[in-house]
């Protein structure tokens, strides 16, 4: 069923576009509550002006939702809960949690729905949750979850957590081996020499040629360095 849509549909389309949508849809949730529309000649024509007008709410939305970026940024969302065995949580964080936390610093409400939380935490650590302020501007938050009852206290640990997630994130840095332009010039640096295909046998006959009674008391040639 085509339709226009009168009002923003998160997931299904936005103010002034002309979607098909299935008809069920549209007759048991669009149309009824208003927000969609049978794409009639009429409407159709009015479906540019609607377009028009939810980009400039959408850009005032975004502009409102980038300062509040900067509210956030930088900022360190530390929950704490009673802790059992093993770090796991006697319940769970979620999402209506971290918008409480969240608003705190804002000094607004934050719509749960607002936090990408795609499952409750229920151990301590540190998690990276993103925030949608807007349909085009989502913020990551740090989020440390914390033993109410540390003995150190919640700051303490709170840092503790974090040093830690910082350490096991750093890896040991692999050198990438220079590459070779002429990858002949790397053979023949190890090939031998022409007449020199003996080389280790001469070696091993004049080692067999010294004289034993030059040898020092460590059974070592004179003039050879003891291993």
């Amino acid at each position: 069923m085509k339709v226009v849509f009168l009002e923003t549909v998160e997931g299904s389309g936005t103010r002034g576009e002309v979607k098909t949508v299935a008809a069920g849809y549209a007759r048991n949730f669009l149309l009824p509550r208003g927000l969609a529309a049978p794409a009639t000649p009429t409407l159709l024509m009015r479906a540019e002006t609607l377009a028009k007008e939810e980009e400039e709410r959408q850009r005032l939305l975004d502009e409102q939702a980038q300062e509040l970026v900067g509210k956030l940024e930088g900022q360190r969302l530390v929950i704490p809960v009673r802790v059992g065995e093993q770090g796991r949580l006697y319940g769970s964080v979620t999402n209506g949690d971290i918008a409480e936390k969240a608003g705190e610093i804002l000094g607004e409400e934050v719509d749960r729905r607002r936090i990408l939380l795609p499952e409750a935490i229920r151990q301590v650590g540190v998690y990276t949750v993103p925030i949608r302020l807007s349909r085009n501007v989502t913020v990551e938050l740090e989020v440390v979850v914390v033993d109410v009852e540390a003995p150190e206290g919640v700051d303490v640990a709170a840092e503790a957590l974090v040093a830690l997630a910082l350490a096991e994130d750093e890896e040991p840095t692999i050198e990438p081996i220079e590459a070779v332009d002429d990858p002949g010039a790397a053979v023949a640096e190890v090939a031998p020499e022409p007449g020199n295909e003996s080389s280790e046998e001469s070696s091993g006959s004049e080692a067999a040629a010294v004289d034993p009674a030059a040898t020092d008391p460590a059974g070592e040639p004179e003039g050879v360095p003891a291993q």
